[in-house]
């Protein structure tokens, strides 16, 4: 931690991911995935769990008091315990099951175009009913 490199910019953490950025009222935090452990490979496809994380506050120079209310709000996300039960991988989709991956991954690029094309065909306005105006100008 703190390596200068030649651009004499410093290091100030290393990560294997981002879990995402998070705000409360002063600014941004930035959430970074800082250990990870492999638990299985699908179909050759790492997934790892989250063992640690690391949050970074990225100063905003807009913010020009504090707010008292700050560190409360960050103490209380920081019980988040993210590294129980949250797991990730680069290269296959966690947020579907195994059974819609495998059959995405065995459809034929063709078929996988019309079945998309057919969904956006089938969908329909939720205001539709309602009488309002969507911004299609339908309705």
């Amino acid at each position: 931690m703190g390596q200068k490199g030649s651009s004499g910019l410093f290091r100030a953490v290393s990560a294997f991911g981002v879990v995402g950025f998070v705000r409360f009222l002063e600014g941004y935090y930035i959430v970074l995935i800082t250990k990870r452990r492999k638990m299985a490979d699908i179909g050759g496809h790492a997934v790892y769990k989250i063992e640690d994380t690391n949050m970074i506050y990225i100063p905003n120079d807009s913010v020009r008091i504090s707010h008292p209310d700050e560190a409360r709000y960050l103490r209380i996300f920081q019980n988040v315990d993210l590294s129980s039960n949250f797991y990730f991988s680069y290269s296959y989709d966690l947020s579907h099951s195994l059974q819609y991956n495998l059959t995405v991954l065995r459809m034929p690029l063709e078929m996988l175009k019309s079945e998309t094309t057919q969904t956006r065909q089938e969908s329909f306005d939720i205001f539709e009913d309602e009488g309002l105006i969507t911004q299609g100008g339908n309705g």
